[in-house]
């Protein structure tokens, strides 16, 4: 348990450096927007967020979309694969918008509500406890093994 804390800000390096050799492999930080650029930094903090929950036994997914896809205990593998899952799928769509010329009106409504969406989650998830590295909140009646 002593070597926990260590273990644990690893693996969520680790997340973060896959999101961001996802991302690079889809073209590069310099063709992302300042929009989706500030989304993958919320993204990155929401999937640290969610390893340090999973191994927590007093912490469940219990968003909606997110734990009908990976569950509300997930191990790592899966929220990794979520993570990057993601990641690269909000780069996608963000540029599809823009290459296929959509109405700026239909960017800004996907940047704000992604991003929207994206800063509840990660507000949440630090007013639940959740922290991204180090140790969550103690939980009133549950007991960490």
């Amino acid at each position: 348990m002593g070597d926990r804390p260590n273990s644990s800000f690893l693996r969520q390096i680790s997340a973060t450096v896959l999101a961001l050799a996802s991302l690079w492999s889809l073209g590069g930080c310099a063709s992302l927007d300042r929009q989706e650029l500030t989304w993958q930094a919320l993204h990155a903090v929401d999937v640290a967020q969610t390893l340090n929950a999973a191994s927590d036994p007093c912490y469940k997914e219990d968003a909606w979309l997110t734990s009908r896809l990976i569950g509300s205990q997930p191990n790592d593998a899966e929220v990794l694969a979520w993570g990057v899952g993601t990641a690269v799928l909000h780069a996608w769509i963000s540029s599809a918008l823009e290459e296929r010329g959509a109405p700026v009106w239909v960017q800004r409504v996907w940047d704000l509500g992604t991003l929207g969406h994206t800063t509840y989650a990660v507000v949440s998830n630090h007013s639940e406890g959740v922290r991204p590295f180090g140790s969550n909140r103690e939980v009133d009646g549950c007991l960490r093994s």
